[in-house]
């Protein structure tokens, strides 16, 4: 019986030691390690050269154990292995303290993996808690340590192992939470670090910084109980304050990161994961900073006019709001509210304020990621959803085609589409600048007029006659173009258009980087879709008096070995005429002086710009510019939907042009437009237009040499004394 009882246990020792032997075979090689290369962030900079932010699928910076301080590397031994000089890879004794720990507090509340059990488990295994994956751990320890010493297996971990916050590795680390160097670190810096392994979300210093103090604490006590540091350095670090940098988790606007991140992946693929590259773009800290700042608050305004109690950040601002409405006990009519999504088909929305269903009709509206929504009650059961109110902005050097600023929304924590590369909207007015340029190329002047009273049109669009109205709901007779492009008269424009001929017209989009201009009477209006990228940029040729400069928002591409990957110049080309350019220029500034921009007037720097607003005011627009800086702001809702009456580019793009622009104007010399030598400024009497004298008042206005009038008003009086 016993001789039978040895034998089934040699057996199954036997049978336990093949499957050990087959398990050991069949783990991955450590030797790999040798070549691996971990992937890397990326550094992107501004214009100046300053830091503003990384791209890649992990934060990390590799840094050699050599530049990595003994404080840190003690820190992460006392806390996480301090037998780690000293074993072979499994730490038996650590095992065993782990299970007795774990069995009397009846759950598991102390690990007993070494450092390179740490190491193995985060390389070549899955998280996954089970006993075969706990005995590959120990086995694969075993086989690194038999491959590599003790500090470059040190070297590995620390470069290696998350830390919070999207940060892997203690350099990235390091620069997350303190804004430095892992070699820059304090001691008390060091074992915060040293302290988020075992839970990094838990220890979040940014999220729980009580946690955070209190585990950071217990690091330097074993520091201090393996005599890593004396009594002295460790009561003077417990009882130092935590400070961490103010977390910033998308460094200024994400919008350009996601930007950078998709031009360099597709250009560079796999050198773009393995990094680390420093990107040098063409954006300014500065700007981009302002243009954040004015289109938030630009848009808070129009929220408080709409009725719409705030904007949300992210997604927990309205949960939490949501919340504080529980002690709602009647829903009053037309006052907007926060409901939680229920059901959403495309169509009909379903949602819940406080127990009680409501439901509201509504096309396309993306609710991706979002539980909740803003709603208008109305009546009965019955809600009107308001979709998200956004808005974006686009800023562009005019010499060189440079993007200095670009925010495609509102918060990118709250939605993470770009509206100033990707939102395809109407421009409405704003694209009227396109008809009054081919008129001056066909030679007329900007006191050449027509007739501006309604006519119909059939138009292929709308596949039935027309007839377009005004903004102001006025009927005009003849009108100078100066007057019609400043007062943006909608019925002058379409019937200029129908004048001139579509031919020229679609010309001149061409030239300024608008392809998909339709032969269309109603494209007078804007009814032609562009992104805000695409109309600014059009924008950027008129200030540069018709010298297109190709948008551009990478400078330079370095990789980690310091060779140039690549070196982008400003692409200039002329594609308009100057003299008939220089003419829209001061006609887009009569917009601005006695126009529907005339907000804008308040500004010291000379500048030029057209509204835009379209049909029921689903779209606000204003591209604007000086002689330096070209900006575009668009603003509406994610669908198409009216803003309200009266809610037109003048009354809510125009504010948070004028905010973003007043400070950038400040950075430039204070300059007029250039004026070449084939135009020439003549005063014209606005009544009569012609050369105004001292007998009439008179406006300066541009012409191309020879296209000005040569009567003045002293003629105009004396013919008519002879009648």
């Amino acid at each position: 019986m016993v001789k039978k009882i040895f034998l089934g246990l040699g057996t199954l020792l036997l049978l336990f030691i093949v499957f050990l032997y087959t398990i050991y075979k069949n783990l991955p090689d450590p030797k790999l390690l040798e070549t691996w290369t971990p992937p890397q962030a990326s550094e992107v900079y501004d214009t100046k050269g300053r830091y503003y932010g990384t791209i890649g699928t992990q934060k990390r910076f590799y840094v050699p154990l050599e530049k990595i301080p003994n404080h840190v590397i003690n820190a992460f031994i006392a806390v996480e292995d301090r037998n780690f000089w000293h074993h072979f890879g499994v730490d038996p004794l650590a095992i065993l303290r782990a299970a007795l720990a774990n069995y009397r507090a009846g759950k598991i509340v102390q690990g007993g993996s070494t450092i390179t059990q740490q190491l193995a488990r985060n390389l070549f295994l899955t998280p996954k808690r089970t006993f075969e994956r706990k005995l590959k751990e120990a086995l694969l320890a075993i086989k690194i340590e038999r491959n590599f010493n003790k500090e470059k297996i040190l070297e590995l971990y620390l470069n290696q192992i998350y830390l919070g916050s999207g940060s892997y590795g203690v350099e990235a680390a390091s620069q997350v939470y303190f804004g430095k160097h892992v070699w820059e670190l304090s001691l008390e810096e060091a074992a915060l670090l040293a302290g988020l392994p075992k839970a990094p979300a838990k220890y979040n210093p940014f999220y729980h910084p009580d946690r955070a103090l209190e585990r950071r604490n217990f690091v330097l006590k074993r520091m201090y109980e393996e005599g890593f540091i004396t009594q002295e350095e460790y009561e003077e670090a417990i009882n130092k304050p935590l400070i961490v940098k103010k977390e910033n988790k998308y460094k200024y606007s994400d919008y350009l990161l996601d930007m950078v991140k998709e031009y360099v992946f597709k250009k560079y693929g796999e050198l773009a994961y393995k990094g680390r590259l420093k990107i040098y773009t063409t954006i300014d800290i500065d700007y981009q900073r302002q243009a954040e700042k004015s289109l938030k608050e630009g848009l808070n305004r129009v929220a408080k006019i709409i009725g719409i109690p705030f904007l949300p950040e992210t997604e927990e601002d309205m949960r939490r709001a949501y919340e504080k409405e529980k002690e709602l006990k009647k829903l009053k009519r037309g006052k907007v509210y926060i409901a939680k999504i229920l059901k959403y088909d495309g169509n009909l929305m379903k949602v819940e304020i406080h127990g009680r269903k409501l439901h509201g009709e509504i096309k396309n509206l993306n609710i991706k990621g979002h539980k909740y929504v803003f709603v208008r009650y109305l009546y009965g059961n019955k809600v009107e959803i308001i979709p998200d109110l956004e808005g974006s902005l686009v800023s562009i050097d005019v010499k060189t085609g440079e993007i200095k600023a670009i925010v495609g929304g509102r918060s990118y924590l709250y939605s993470q589409f770009n509206r100033a590369t990707k939102a395809l909207r109407q421009p409405g007015s704003a694209i009227k600048p396109i008809i009054f340029m081919g008129a001056l190329l066909k030679g007329m002047t900007q006191i050449s007029t027509i007739d501006a009273s309604p006519k119909p049109y059939y138009d292929p669009s709308r596949g039935e006659d027309w007839i377009p109205k005004n903004y102001d709901e006025k009927e005009y007779g003849r009108v100078t173009l100066r007057y019609a492009l400043a007062r943006s008269i909608n019925t002058a424009a379409v019937n200029l258009l129908d004048k001139i001929g579509f031919e020229i017209v679609l010309d001149v989009g061409k030239k300024v980087g608008l392809d998909n201009l339709k032969p269309y009477y109603s494209l007078a209006l804007g009814t032609v879709e562009v992104t805000l990228l695409e109309l600014t940029s059009a924008y950027q040729v008129f200030a540069n008096l018709g010298t297109k400069c190709k948008p551009f928002f990478i400078k330079k591409i370095v990789s980690a070995d310091g060779k140039i990957l690549e070196e982008n110049k400003p692409q200039c080309k002329e594609v308009l005429p100057k003299p008939e350019t220089r003419v829209l220029v001061d006609m887009l500034r009569a917009a601005v002086l006695e126009g529907t921009g005339i907000r804008a007037r308040s500004m010291k720097s000379i500048v030029a710009g057209k509204t835009g607003t379209t049909d029921d005011y689903h779209d606000a627009w204003f591209i604007g510019f000086s002689p330096h800086i070209v900006t575009g702001v668009w603003v509406g809702y994610d669908v198409k939907k009216s803003l309200g009456k009266h809610m037109a580019g003048s009354r809510v793009a125009l504010p948070i042009w004028i905010d973003y622009m007043k400070v950038i104007t400040e950075m430039y010399p204070e300059e007029d437009f250039e004026l070449p030598p084939e135009n020439i400024i003549v005063k014209i009497n606005p009544k009569d237009l012609v050369i105004a004298d001292e007998t009439c008042e008179g406006v300066d206005m541009v012409f191309v040499k020879g296209t000005e009038p040569h009567i003045t008003c002293s003629d105009i009086n004396a013919i008519l004394s002879l009648r």
